[in-house]
């Protein structure tokens, strides 16, 4: 991989400070952002260099950012290191982890509120009516944007020879 330019690493380290705010480590979310940005599979080797971080930090983190479904390994013909590229269904899964949550979260206060103790406790009610409209809200968000890149993606595909020979 190239140099990284002023753009790439202001774009890299701006994802890795969004990671650290939401939980994750400034590592695993400038690994993601130098993924995003790559014409190739990288190497843990290039990654490391490219970064400037260590060997086992960028081991470590590229674990955790596969196990959100995030980044994928792949091989390399002929090659025996280890490569990684994003998946680019990696935002779909987190969608499904995000609502896995929610759901986990509205079992909770149901299960509290079936003790007669904490039947009527409102900031329980109103916690699973929230989550309850969240979830509703989010139904069938991942099949329309399936559709929507689908249909972006037919936009932007080259024209068949056929097709460019015709006039209306």
């Amino acid at each position: 991989m190239k140099e990284l330019g002023a753009a790439e690493q202001r774009f890299i380290e701006s994802m890795g400070l969004y990671f650290e705010r939401q939980g994750s480590t400034r590592i695993g979310g400038r690994i993601h952002g130098l993924l995003m940005l790559a014409d190739e599979p990288l190497s843990l080797q290039q990654i490391t260099r490219v970064l400037k971080v260590s060997a086992a930090s960028v081991s470590t983190n590229i674990r955790a950012i596969m196990s959100i479904g995030l980044v994928d390994p792949v091989s390399v013909p002929g090659n025996r290191q280890h490569y990684y590229v994003v998946n680019s269904d990696g935002w779909e899964a987190r969608l499904r982890t995000a609502e896995d949550s929610v759901k986990a979260f509205v079992r909770l206060c149901q299960e509290a509120m079936a003790s007669p103790q904490l039947a009527n406790r409102q900031h329980l009610r109103d916690a699973a009516d929230f989550c309850d409209f969240y979830l509703s809200e989010m139904a069938g968000i991942a099949e329309r944007w399936r559709a929507s890149r689908s249909a972006r993606s037919a936009a932007r595909a080259p024209k068949s020879k056929a097709s460019k020979g015709r006039t209306a």
